[in-house]
């Protein structure tokens, strides 16, 4: 990797993000960000995407499992996962900054010439890996295109498209082409994973949905935590209260009407599991960030 590139990016970034800030670029959902407090916690469903670390170090906790991220280097999250991320290494001198892509199935399906598996994987549902010099330029390109508004829209999805086929054909390929190789067992969990996220206010069966993607349940249950890092219980857990605390920040819901508006039939329940995941209780969690965004 060329430090020289690398640093050449931060200052591009640095130029248009003079300050702690989250950019929208203008196409297919692209942002840039900029983050200047190691202190500040970021806790929300993070969908699939591309996340870029130009500087910094961002620290992501899903499930059990840490995940470390450090500068230059660039990660794949295949499906929503509930998160908590912390940054390290930060201040307003050396900020954290990174670029963050959407994954566009339609566009990476169009990208994937060969979807044949060498073997029939199943892989966690994120995945990690160094840029290299060519990805670093296509990651470039993209910060130039925005100070460069005449050119996106024939530019951004190209340079887009170039970045997926870099990525496709890397280190961490295979992950992303599993994904999207129909009948795959990381298909099969990802289609697993979209229907809780969809029905994840209602009671599930794991029997059933193994059934609806025609697997053994004792085996969709193995590659579904193998994937989430999570049974699908705790999945569905997740989902609901980090819905549930952005009903309460969002909507000014009381803790009460989060709980059964996400599902739950216990107040009790929702505040014992809540606690569990954020350390505090609802109310004092809100006021909390509350405060903290008010600084």
């Amino acid at each position: 990797m060329d430090n020289k590139l690398l640093e050449e990016i931060n200052a591009k970034l640095k130029n248009i993000m003079p300050d702690e800030t989250e950019i929208d670029a203008g196409f297919y959902d692209v942002k840039f960000y900029r983050r200047n407090n190691p202190e500040k916690a970021h806790i929300c469903i993070q969908n699939p995407c591309i996340i870029f670390v130009s500087n910094g170090e961002k620290h992501t906790y899903i499930g059990n499992k840490i995940f470390i991220f450090k500068k230059g280097s660039y990660n794949i999250t295949y499906i929503d996962y509930p998160v908590s991320s912390h940054f390290y290494s930060i201040s307003e001198d050396n900020p954290y900054l990174s670029i963050y892509i959407p994954v566009d199935n339609d566009m990476i399906t169009d990208v994937i010439k060969d979807n044949t598996l060498s073997e029939n994987k199943v892989f966690k549902g994120i995945s990690e890996s160094m840029a290299d010099n060519k990805l670093l330029e296509a990651f470039s390109r993209l910060i130039d295109i925005y100070n460069n508004p005449d050119e996106i829209c024939f530019m951004a999805p190209l340079i887009i498209k170039e970045i997926y086929y870099r990525i496709l054909n890397g280190p961490i390929g295979a992950d992303l082409k599993a994904l999207y190789s129909f009948g795959s067992k990381s298909n099969k969990i990802y289609q697993a994973v979209e229907y809780i996220k969809n029905n994840f206010k209602e009671n599930i069966q794991i029997d059933e949905i193994a059934e609806k993607v025609n697997m053994a349940p004792s085996t969709f249950f193995r590659n579904f935590k193998t994937i989430t890092m999570m049974s699908p219980l705790q999945y569905q857990k997740r989902l609901r209260l980090y819905e549930a605390q952005r009903l309460m920040l969002s909507k000014s819901c009381t803790a009460t009407e989060a709980a059964y508006n996400v599902g739950y039939e216990s107040i009790t329940q929702f505040t014992r599991e809540y606690k569990k995941i954020f350390n505090t209780s609802p109310a004092k969690n809100i006021k909390e960030i509350i405060a903290g965004i008010s600084k």
